[in-house]
């Protein structure tokens, strides 16, 4: 029995060992550094911790990802805030029984206060963060919050750089185009609304109508594709029904007036099955018809059946 336990403990030690060399425990300055370079790599650093389930939820996406843009210089860094009780077994076993295959180091450092505001003075301490940054191009992104496969993917998109990000022709010619948010940071309830002289409103993006609703003197389409959700609201009239397959550029209903009356509005909002992604003005093209300048007609007709 002696020789058993003498044997267990040995191995314990010889383990724990082997797995604290494996990850390296880095202050934060250290942290800093790894993404200090003036290069065009895109560094993405993690916070993350073993209890953390949010954390555990996107890391998967996080190394998956990672490794697709790879060739586009993406490196990515998950640094853990476990207990230091758990550098030396727990830490390290987890990661490989999670198949973490990426790079990894342990934060070394107990003043959140101090630490915490060095990364981005945004930051409450909270987990999962993550910051996002491209020195060449002076792109940085932080995220105090649980990011979904979509939108990391599209965060990584906008570091590569522009060419990478996908643009899309405005829905309404020659419009001016308006970046708004509902205020709530939480919900990320932003979208982008369009004014016109021109009343016509088109797909950006084909697909299947889902949805045609009226609410009180407008109606909202909604078109799905591939698993995200187009809405255009504040329209006046819609040539489309639930059901119907429409193509990109595809004239699908006029828009009605802004609040002041002054010029055709819609807004558009981009979702998935979980929440609002953050559009930008940044993030479309001008739309012309060189054809005919103006498709308007009167909102006051009656709608076709």
């Amino acid at each position: 029995m002696i020789k058993k336990l003498l044997f267990g403990f040995t191995l314990t030690m010889i383990m724990a060992g082997v797995y604290s060399q494996s990850i390296p425990k880095w202050t934060i300055d250290d942290v800093l550094r790894s993404y200090s370079a003036k290069n065009d790599t895109v560094y993405v650093v993690s916070f993350w911790a073993t209890f953390c389930k949010p954390c555990n939820e996107e890391i998967p996406d996080f190394i998956q990802l990672a490794l697709k843009y790879k060739t586009q210089k993406v490196k990515l860094l998950l640094v853990s805030l476990d207990l230091p009780s758990y550098v030396p077994v727990k830490l390290p076993a987890f990661i490989k029984k999670n198949k973490y295959n990426t790079n990894h180091v342990w934060l070394n450092e107990t003043d959140a206060d101090r630490f915490c505001p060095m990364i981005d003075k945004k930051w409450s301490g909270a987990i999962p963060s993550t910051i996002i940054v491209n020195n060449n191009t002076g792109y940085r992104k932080f995220v105090e919050d649980q990011i979904s496969a979509m939108d990391f993917e599209r965060f990584l998109k906008e570091a590569i750089g522009a060419q990478a990000v996908i643009k899309y022709v405005a829905p309404m010619n020659n419009a001016e185009v308006i970046k708004a948010s509902s205020g709530n940071r939480e919900q990320l309830n932003e979208y982008v609304t369009f004014k016109s002289n021109d009343s016509a409103v088109f797909a950006i993006t084909g697909g299947k109508v889902i949805m045609v609703a009226k609410i009180d003197d407008m109606k909202v389409v909604i078109i799905e594709k591939d698993k995200l959700f187009y809405t255009y609201s504040n329209l006046g009239i819609t040539l489309i029904k639930k059901g119907d397959q429409v193509k990109a550029d595809q004239l699908i209903g006029y828009a009605t007036f802004d609040l002041d009356g002054y010029k055709p509005s819609i807004e558009l909002y981009m979702s998935n099955a979980e929440k609002n992604i953050q559009l930008n003005p940044g993030d479309f093209i001008k739309r012309q018809d060189k054809k005919l300048t103006d498709h308007s007609i009167e909102l006051n007709l009656q709608e076709p059946d």
